[in-house]
Parts: structure tokens; C-alpha cells; sequence
């Protein structure tokens, strides 16, 4: 991938996965075995959760489709539910970048299947595939595997942990900016996290996604095509606060949410990738400490 093939990439798997997470939880009505969640988000920034800045200028709207298909439940078994989970994500921006191959409003699509466990109560294994699809011809199409293990603690009476730890391979072709034709030099990460959780008063519920990513050395590339490093790639912290919406019986579970996140990039191939994404008026210092403002919300049905 070159210089201006290399602009795009990613969505935010753990976005989807933990939207996954909080929505699946209502497949447990009896007289359904298929759910569906709608998101739509809008943002000020489109930063994915390997820390690539993708678009810092005007509006980012990210629409996402989630379908959960009941495979298996039982309230007696060690495994208590087994769903399948099938859905597609969007990037769609306001600014169209002349820098793109084939500059348009409609940046990204990313399609993507998975099974969740829930088993021993309260531990939950997702197992996701995902294709990152650049609708601006601006990279090569990426399909990338997520195994996240996650535990559902009750060691406090007012809040949880939740901890977790997530394992993403590259399957095919490069989830960040490849330099030098390395598009087939594919890695893998693991990230560390926890979503420590508040509830509040009327439904309402304060959250904190945390994560720390360990890359490994030919995750990220540098401008030189030489590999990026191994050890940390990235840290993100952020404050999202959730709060339901009420609608009229029959018209599903509404939700919304605004949030900020920060992200505090490490890994020197990471960077570099950014020097060449869509991202504009940065220098290197401040490519380091990102800032991104979200809100949305959600219908469950």
C-alpha cells in the first residue's frame, strides 16, 4: 500500500463487541429467538481503536446493524447462551478528503459475524471475524480475527470492573498504514481493558472504557517499512454516560449516550502511519494525545 492508497482504515471492533455485549443481554425473551440493535453515532473525530486518525473535519456519522440469532439457552447448563451475531458498520463523513484515491462522503464498510458464550455465570467469550472495506479505494480490504474473554464481576455493591482481555490477529492483508509493499506482513495484538460501570438513577448508567494494546512488532509499520516495535501501542481511557429514551410499547428499547475519549499513542509506527492519514493540521507532538467528542443513540428490538 502506498502513500495515497494508505489512507483509511479501521472501525472499532471493541465499539461494536461491546455494544454486542450490553444488547445481547435482552435475548432472554422467550417468545423470540432474533434481535436487532440500530445505532447511529456522530462524532468529531473518526479514531479507531488501534489509534489510527482518520478524519478530524466536519461531521462523522457511523451508523451500525446489529442482528442476534438465539442459538442455545439454558438456566441450569454451565454454558447458559450461545448467539450469533451478524452486522455491518459504516463511516460516512461530511468532508469529502481530495486526498482520498476516489474521495467520497461514504468512507468505510465493515461487515462482520461472531459467536458469543455466556458461561460459569459470569464470564462471556466472543469470537468475531470482520472485513475492512475502504469505499474510497484507498486500501486494500482487511478481514481480521477477535477472540475477547471478558468477566462479569460483583465484587462491589455500587459499581463493576468488568475486565477483559482481547486477542486480534490481521488474517488477510494489513489492519493499519503498511509502508514499502509489506501488505501481506501481518500481526497481532492483545489488549488489556476494563469498562467499569456506575448505575445511576433511572437507568441511567456512567461508564468508563479503559484498554491498553500490546502490538506486535510488525503491527504497525514505519515510513521506512521497517516494523513499528513490539510493547505497547496505545493507551484510551474515556467517561460515557447512557441514559434511556421513552418511546411508546412496541417501539423497541431506545437509548442514548454522549461520551469524550482520549487516546495517548505510543508505538512509532503508529505515528508514522498518522503522518499520512486523512487527519489534517497535527504536528507529531500533538499526534500523540487525542481527544474525541461522541454521542448517539441506540434502538433494541
Amino acid at each position: 500500500m502506498n502513500f495515497a492508497s494508505a489512507r483509511r482504515l479501521r472501525l472499532g471492533l471493541a465499539a461494536l463487541l461491546a455494544s454486542a455485549l450490553v444488547s445481547s443481554s435482552f435475548a432472554d425473551d422467550p417468545r423470540s429467538k432474533i434481535h436487532g440493535l440500530i445505532q447511529v453515532e456522530f462524532s468529531d473525530h473518526y479514531i479507531t481503536p488501534r489509534g489510527l486518525h482518520i478524519e478530524n473535519e466536519g461531521v462523522v456519522v457511523q451508523p451500525l446493524l446489529l442482528l442476534f440469532w438465539n442459538l442455545y439457552a439454558s438456566e441450569t447448563a454451565t454454558i447458559s447462551d450461545v448467539t450469533l451475531t451478524t452486522g455491518v458498520w459504516n463511516s460516512v463523513h461530511t468532508n469529502k478528503n481530495p486526498g482520498e484515491a476516489e474521495p467520497s462522503h461514504w468512507n468505510e464498510i465493515d461487515p462482520f459475524a461472531g459467536l458469543t458464550f455466556k458461561f460459569a455465570k459470569a464470564w462471556q467469550f466472543d469470537v468475531f471475524y470482520t472485513g475492512f472495506q475502504s469505499q474510497t479505494d484507498s486500501y486494500t480490504t482487511s478481514t481480521n480475527l477477535s477472540l475477547k474473554l471478558t468477566y462479569a464481576d460483583k465484587w462491589f455493591d455500587k459499581f463493576s470492573i468488568n475486565p477483559y482481555v482481547e486477542y486480534f490477529d490481521e488474517v488477510t492483508n494489513k489492519a493499519t498504514v503498511a509502508f514499502g509493499g509489506t501488505e501481506d506482513d501481518t500481526g497481532f495484538y492483545f489488549q488489556i481493558g476494563a469498562t467499569p460501570t456506575i448505575p445511576l438513577p433511572k437507568g441511567m448508567k456512567l461508564q468508563f472504557p479503559t484498554y491498553v494494546s500490546l502490538v506486535s512488532s510488525n503491527f504497525y509499520h514505519q515510513i521506512d517499512g521497517s516494523d513499528g516495535g513490539s510493547g505497547v501501542g496505545l493507551f484510551s481511557t474515556q467517561a460515557k454516560l447512557s441514559f434511556p429514551i421513552k418511546m411508546p410499547a412496541g417501539y423497541g428499547f431506545w437509548n442514548g449516550y454522549v461520551g469524550v475519549q482520549y487516546y495517548h499513542l505510543v508505538n512509532d509506527g503508529l505515528l508514522d502511519g498518522n503522518r499520512v492519514l486523512g487527519a489534517q493540521g497535527f504536528t507529531l507532538e500533538e499526534e500523540k494525545d487525542l481527544l474525541q467528542f461522541h454521542t448517539g443513540f441506540s434502538v433494541f428490538f
